[in-house]
C-alpha cells in the first residue's frame, strides 16, 4: 500500500501481526509445553533445539542452521523478504529464542515461553515484510547458556549479531494476579569469577607448623570482601560462596580452597572499577596466608541498556495491541513502565553493547502478584494457558515494534544516534577493554559460567 497514510499502515501492521500470531496459537503452545516437559540446564539443550529448529525449518522463506557459531545447541533461522533481492543495504532486526532451564527447578524462568516469544515475533514479521513488499531481512537466534554461562556472548564474538539493527526479545516478570502489562527492562552487569588457593598440606596436629592453610586465605579473601561493602555504593553487589570442603579433614592442613563470587554493578564502568577492587582482597589474603591463587573468568553479562527509540515503538504497539475493542479487555487497562530496574543480570546486556536493543519484561497473569521467577512454583506458571496467551499478546507488540524499524529508516537513524551517544557517554569501549585487562578469558568460552554463580535476569542480588 505504497500511498497509505503512516497511521493507515500502522493499523494494518497490527491488524495482520495479530492475525498472523493468533493463526500461529496451538502449534506454539504444543512447542511450549514440550519444552516445559523435558528441562535443560545450560549447554545441554539439545531437546529444545532439535524442536525449535524443526519447527523453523517448515516456516517457509527461513533459511534454519543447527548448531550454529560452532555450540552444539546455538541455532539460527534468517528469513530475506523478496523485496530485498535487488537491494544493496537490507534493514535487518533481530529476536532471541531462549531455552535453558534452572537445575532443580526446570522452567522456573521462563524459557519455554521466551523461545515461543522468539518464533512468534519472528515469523510474523517475516510474514509482514512479504505480505507489505517491504525490503528486510528477519534474525532469529536460538541462544543457549543464559542461566550460566553466556551463550550470547560467545555467539556475539563468533559473530551472530553482526549487521543487525535492533535486536528485540521479551521475558516473563512477576505474576500479576489478573494484571497484565509489561516493563522495559534494565539489569546490573556481572562477573562470575573463581578464585583458588593453593598451600601446603600438613598434619594438623604433629606438624601445623609445615603446612599452609589454603583455606585461611580463602576466609580472609571472604572477610576482606565483606569489609570492602561498607565502602561500596548501594547499587553495586559483591557475593560468594567457599567451597571444597568436602575435600577437607579436620587433622590435615588445607592445601587447596575455592572461593565462587558473583560481582555485580549497574554499568560496565562501574563494573571495570569494582573488579580490581575484589581482586585485591583475593591476592591480599593470598599473601598473608603464604598461598598462591589462580582467578578465572566464567563469564561476564554487561548491563542491559534499552534503546528509547524503541522502548517508544514497543509501548505504543503494546497499548495498541491490548486496546482491541474487546469487553474483556475494556474493563483492565495494559500498563507498560519503564526503567524496570532488576537486581538481576542477563547476557542480553551484552547485545545491547553490540546493537540498539530492547529486553521488555511481562506479567503472567494467572500467578500471584508474590510470585516471582526462580522458584518452583514459578515453574508451573510457566505452564499456565494464561501465561501463554500473555506471552502472545507481547510477542505481537514486538513484532510491530520490529516493522517500523524495518519500514523506517528514520527510526532506524534515530535508534542510531542515541545508541552511539549512550556508548559514548557512559565510556563503553575504556570500560570494555579495563574489565578485559583485569583478568584472563576462560580457556574453553563453552564452559563458562557452568560452574560459576547464576547471571540470568532474576537472581536474587
Amino acid at each position: 500500500m505504497p500511498h497509505a497514510t503512516n497511521t493507515q499502515l500502522a493499523n494494518a501492521f497490527d491488524d495482520f501481526v495479530r492475525d498472523a500470531i493468533s493463526q500461529l496459537d496451538g502449534e506454539l503452545r504444543d512447542l511450549s509445553l514440550a519444552i516445559h516437559a523435558q528441562p535443560e540446564l545450560a549447554w545441554e539443550e539439545h531437546h529444545a533445539h532439535d524442536r525449535l529448529t524443526a519447527y523453523m525449518e517448515r516456516q517457509p522463506g527461513f533459511v534454519v542452521e543447527r548448531k550454529a557459531y560452532g555450540l552444539a545447541t546455538a541455532w539460527s533461522a534468517i528469513f530475506t523478504s523478496s523485496a530485498a533481492s535487488n537491494v544493496e543495504i537490507v534493514p535487518t532486526v533481530g529476536f532471541n529464542s531462549e531455552m535453558d532451564a534452572l537445575k532443580g527447578l526446570g522452567h522456573a524462568c521462563g524459557h519455554n515461553l521466551i523461545a515461543v516469544a522468539g518464533c512468534a515475533s519472528a515469523i510474523a514479521t517475516a510474514r509482514a515484510l512479504e505480505h507489505f513488499d517491504l525490503s528486510g531481512r528477519v534474525v532469529l537466534l536460538g541462544t543457549p547458556a543464559e542461566e550460566a554461562g553466556g551463550g550470547k556472548v560467545v555467539m556475539i564474538e563468533r559473530g551472530a549479531y553482526d549487521g543487525l539493527d535492533a535486536c528485540l526479545m521479551v521475558h516473563p516478570g512477576a505474576g500479576g494476579a489478573g494484571r497484565h502489562g509489561a516493563g522495559v527492562m534494565t539489569s546490573l552487569c556481572i562477573a562470575s569469577l573463581t578464585a583458588t588457593f593453593s598451600g601446603a598440606p600438613a598434619h594438623a596436629g604433629a606438624a601445623p607448623e609445615k603446612g599452609v592453610n589454603a583455606l585461611d586465605a580463602a576466609v580472609g579473601a571472604y572477610s576482606a570482601i565483606n569489609a570492602l561493602r561498607q565502602q561500596l555504593p548501594s547499587d553495586v553487589r559483591v557475593h560468594g560462596i567457599i567451597t571444597g570442603g568436602e575435600e577437607m579433614s579436620v587433622n590435615v592442613i588445607p592445601s587447596r580452597a575455592v572461593l565462587k563470587y558473583g560481582v555485580r554493578a549497574p554499568s560496565a564502568a562501574a563494573l571495570s572499577s569494582l573488579i580490581p577492587r575484589v581482586l585485591n582482597c583475593f591476592a591480599g589474603a593470598a599473601l598473608t596466608a603464604g598461598c598462591t591463587h589462580v582467578v578465572e573468568r566464567h563469564f561476564v553479562y554487561l548491563d542491559v541498556r534499552p534503546s528509547s527509540s524503541l522502548s517508544r515503538l514497543f509501548k505504543s504497539a503494546a497499548l495498541r495491541v491490548w486496546d482491541d475493542g474487546t469487553a474483556a479487555n475494556d474493563e483492565e487497562a495494559y500498563e507498560v513502565t519503564e526503567d524496570v530496574a532488576l537486581g538481576g543480570s542477563t547476557d542480553f546486556g551484552n547485545v545491547s553493547y553490540r546493537c540498539p536493543a530492547l529486553h521488555p519484561m511481562f506479567l503472567l497473569p494467572g500467578a500471584p502478584t508474590e510470585e516471582h521467577p526462580h522458584s518452583s512454583t514459578y515453574a508451573a506458571a510457566a505452564a499456565l494457558p494464561s501465561s501463554h496467551e500473555a506471552t502472545l499478546r507481547v510477542s505481537t507488540a514486538l513484532a510491530i515494534a520490529a516493522l517500523e524499524v524495518v519500514r523506517s529508516p528514520e527510526v532506524r537513524d534515530e535508534m542510531q544516534r542515541e545508541w552511539k551517544k549512550d556508548m559514548t557517554a557512559i565510556g563503553a569501549a575504556d570500560a570494555l577493554r579495563r574489565i578485559q585487562e583485569a583478568f584472563p578469558e576462560p580457556a574453553s568460552k563453552a564452559e563458562r559460567g557452568v560452574d560459576g554463580p547464576c547471571g540470568c535476569s532474576h537472581s536474587a542480588a
